[in-house]
């Protein structure tokens, strides 16, 4: 259940949105960046609506690719899965705004400016280049191999961070493939397109094969490889 809290201010994708947060944490978002439509990356959204509703004077700002949102829309804030939070105000405010994102524009939230790049999923994904006014982070959501989000971070200045996947052990490759991730082979392949010198953090892995892939992470004995622990905060 994926989410990122950024500067304590802006959520990387939904997916824990509202039972690793706070409800005074949840009300003072800026906004919230999905990535895909796939349920890890947005399945607490409902509830975080919820939360919000009352607590704020604006809207809440989800962003995505277009027809990400309208999946979204259609699928879950429908009035049948769950009522449509883009209708419901608070004294004539919705409580969210489901605005729209086109890949390479950058789009500001509060001190914090958003890229996002297509990387290679099962239907339309976005990866985002993250930036504020000290360091940027690069983060590649689900993906197997890609190319675009790596051009893009060659002009990136600052970057301290990496955040990308690693899915399934090396035995599950023809998986990882069909399911468009990657194993820690492909990962290691795939760190040759990454900047040099900058701390790459792992994320998603399943947790059946959780032992299996962490060794073979390990087993890569790249010192830049990180694999990122759930509630940690980490300082860029």
């Amino acid at each position: 259940m994926t989410s990122f809290l950024i500067n304590e201010e802006l959520l990387l994708e939904g997916g824990s949105a509202a039972s690793g947060l706070t409800i005074e944490e949840q009300a003072r978002l800026t906004g919230v960046v999905v990535s895909h439509a796939h349920l890890d990356h947005i399945a607490e959204l409902p509830y975080l609506a919820d939360n919000i509703f009352g607590l704020r004077e604006d809207s809440l700002k989800v962003i995505g690719a277009r027809d990400v949102l309208e999946v979204i829309q259609e699928s879950i804030f429908n009035n049948a899965v769950w009522p449509n939070f883009c209708e419901i105000c608070h004294e004539d405010t919705p409580i969210l705004d489901f605005s729209a994102i086109e890949e390479t524009e950058t789009r500001s939230l509060g001190g914090i400016r958003i890229t996002p790049y297509a990387v290679d999923h099962k239907g339309t994904t976005f990866g985002f280049i993250i930036q504020d006014a000290e360091s940027a982070l690069l983060y590649t959501s689900d993906t197997g191999p890609t190319e675009a989000i790596w051009r893009g971070a060659a002009g990136v200045e600052n970057l301290r961070a990496i955040i990308t996947e690693v899915s399934f052990p090396d035995r599950m490759e023809e998986l990882a493939r069909m399911t468009r991730h990657l194993t820690p082979a492909m990962l290691h392949a795939e760190m040759r397109k990454m900047p040099p010198d900058v701390p790459v953090y792992i994320f998603h892995i399943k947790a059946q094969y959780g032992d299996e892939t962490m060794a073979e992470i390990e087993a890569l004995g790249e010192a830049r490889i990180e694999v990122l622990e759930e509630g940690k905060t980490y300082h860029l």
